[in-house]
C-alpha cells in the first residue's frame, strides 16, 4: 500500500514534499455528467457490438466503408440525443469547488466526440451561476480525436508533461473500465464513481464512491493505495 498525504493548501505548506494527488482529471459521460447508459445500449443493439467489446473498438476494427460511416453517423445522431438530456453529476459542484480552492488543475479526458465536450463547457456548465463558473476550467480537455483513446495512458501521460506534475501524483476519475485502465496503466490513482451497473470494475480501482464528492474526504485526509493493482482486463471471473 502506498500513503498519499492530505491535498490541501495547508498540507502541502507544512509538508510540501510528501506524495500527494496534485491534479485530477475526469472522465465525461457517467462522471461529470449523469450516465448515457441508455443510449449506449442502444448503440451495442443497433451495431451487433460483441458482449464485452467497446462501441469504438468495434467501429474501428470490424467495420470498413459505407457500413462504417453509416455506423459513424448514427453514434453521431446517439451523442446528440444524449447531450439534450445532460446533468451536471450530483455532487460535483462541492467537489470542483474544493479543487479550486486547493489550487489542483483539472482536465478531461473523454472518448466522445468535441462537439459533446464542447457542449458540457459552454452549455451545462453555463447553467450554473456565473460566480461558479471558474471551478470549472478544465485543460486540456482530450475528446476522442486524440489517439489512442483510453483505456490506453497516453491521454493521462500527455496532461502529466503538461501539467508538470508526474503521474502518481495524478487522480483519473471515471465509471468505466476504460477509466480506470488509463489510471492505472499510468501509474496514476484510479478512483470508481460507482452505479449499479459499474460495481464489478471496483477491482480495478485505488478508491471507489458513490456519489462523486465523496472524493473529497480522500483528497482533505489523505487515503491509502494499493498500487499494484494491475493494468490488464482480467476482471476476476467477471466478464
Amino acid at each position: 500500500m502506498v500513503r498519499y498525504a492530505p491535498s490541501t493548501k495547508a498540507s502541502v505548506a507544512s509538508d510540501p514534499y510528501s506524495l500527494r494527488i496534485r491534479g485530477v482529471v475526469f472522465d465525461m459521460d457517467g462522471t461529470l455528467a449523469t450516465p448515457m447508459t441508455e443510449h449506449l445500449v442502444k448503440l451495442h443493439i443497433e451495431l451487433g457490438v460483441p458482449s464485452g467489446m467497446g462501441i469504438l473498438e468495434y467501429v474501428d476494427e470490424f467495420l470498413q466503408g459505407a457500413e462504417r460511416e453509416k455506423a459513424e453517423r448514427r453514434i453521431l445522431e446517439v451523442e446528440t440525443e444524449a447531450m439534450a438530456n445532460m446533468q451536471l453529476s450530483p455532487g460535483l459542484l462541492e467537489l470542483l469547488q474544493f479543487l479550486h480552492d486547493n489550487g489542483l488543475p483539472i482536465a478531461i479526458i473523454t472518448r466522445n466526440n468535441q462537439v459533446a465536450a464542447q457542449h458540457f463547457l459552454e452549455q451545462v456548465v453555463t447553467r450554473q451561476p456565473k460566480d461558479q463558473w471558474k471551478w470549472f476550467r478544465f485543460d486540456p480537455v482530450l475528446d476522442r480525436s486524440f489517439k489512442p483513446t483510453k483505456p490506453h495512458p497516453q491521454g493521462l501521460l500527455h496532461i502529466s508533461q503538461k501539467w508538470g506534475i508526474p503521474p502518481q501524483e495524478l487522480m483519473m476519475v471515471g465509471d468505466h473500465l476504460d477509466d480506470l485502465l488509463c489510471g492505472v496503466r499510468a501509474g496514476s490513482v484510479s478512483a470508481l464513481l460507482r452505479y449499479r451497473y459499474n460495481s464489478a470494475y471496483e477491482c480495478k480501482a485505488h478508491i471507489s464512491v458513490d456519489r462523486i464528492d465523496k472524493i473529497i474526504d480522500s483528497l482533505a485526509h489523505g487515503f491509502e493505495a494499493d498500487m499494484a493493482i494491475d493494468g490488464t482486463t482480467d476482471m476476476g471471473g467477471y466478464a
